[in-house]
């Protein structure tokens, strides 16, 4: 267990980028549940407390699934508070924490109760090295952290990088660009989205349009496949497409129809597209 960053904020509270962070298990002490993470040496890390009381409504009523010391998984809802770290554990302190990975799915810390004399070896290894940052700047780190790759539209480069969630940046000052450009379109009440490849910039004093399609855009970039690709970067799956494009296909038929004939393929369709409206025919 490693800091990677460490941010300082007002009233000495810290939060830290880890390189690993050891999951708590919990054991039932009375009628509380105490969870606890060791390290190599078999020392405890990381503490928490959560103790029953007679009135409900913990942590907003929502149910907790606690992993146990001996494998299994218990559903804990409304009596159990949090108390922070378990009074015999030791002296702890309650930091923000996350390792990379979580950060760049989400920049949000959680609530770590950590061994004070633990962390407190920590900062002073890590403050050898490096320096505390604030808190926006080590989101601008983490979205750095990527595998970077170049970006190739029409079967030329251009100077800017993109990452495997199509996420794009100057490859020099690794600036954020957003070229995606979603449109939808509708067809008797249905809708339909396309993906453009979009933006404009300067080279060498003449201004660049760029105007291509999405996902050939990427598939051309990224060296994954077309599925990992499409699910990566939040677009539909090849078989959700293909039945999109398939139903647009059917509704454009119907459109050339006179009514009886509307009438009569809207019957066949019903039963397998129940989400068609009367407004079709």
């Amino acid at each position: 267990m490693k800091i990677l960053k460490l941010i300082k904020h007002k009233y000495d509270r810290y939060s830290a980028v880890f390189d690993e962070i050891p999951a708590l298990t919990y054991e039932k002490i009375g009628s509380d549940y105490v969870g606890s993470a060791v390290n190599s040496n078999g020392d405890i890390v990381a503490s928490h407390w959560l103790k029953k009381e007679r009135y409900g409504d913990a942590f907003g009523g929502r149910e907790l699934e606690l992993e146990m010391k001996d494998g299994s998984v218990e559903k804990i809802k409304d009596y159990w508070f949090d108390y922070g770290s378990y009074p015999e554990h030791g002296e702890f302190m309650s930091i923000g924490a996350e390792t990379l990975e979580g950060l760049q799915r989400c920049y949000v810390y959680f609530g770590y109760y950590i061994n004070a004399v633990t962390f407190q070896k920590m900062v002073d290894e890590y403050l050898k090295f490096e320096k505390v940052y604030g808190y926006w700047e080590v989101e601008d780190w983490c979205k750095l952290q990527y595998k970077w790759h170049d970006v190739i539209v029409n079967g030329k480069k251009i100077p800017y990088m993109m990452n495997y969630r199509g996420e794009m940046v100057e490859k020099e000052s690794k600036k954020p660009v957003y070229a995606r450009e979603n449109v939808i379109k509708t067809m008797h009440g249905s809708f339909r989205e396309y993906h453009f490849f979009k933006f404009e910039y300067k080279q060498n004093g003449k201004m660049i349009k760029i105007h291509a399609n999405y996902l050939e855009t990427l598939k051309s970039t990224l060296p994954y496949t077309e599925e990992e690709i499409r699910k990566n970067c939040n677009l539909p799956s090849i078989k959700d497409d293909e039945e999109t494009k398939r139903k647009f296909r059917l509704l454009r038929m119907i459109g050339e129809l006179n009514k009886t004939e509307r009438r009569m393929i809207f019957q066949r369709l019903k039963k397998e597209f129940g989400q068609l409206e009367s407004e079709v025919i």
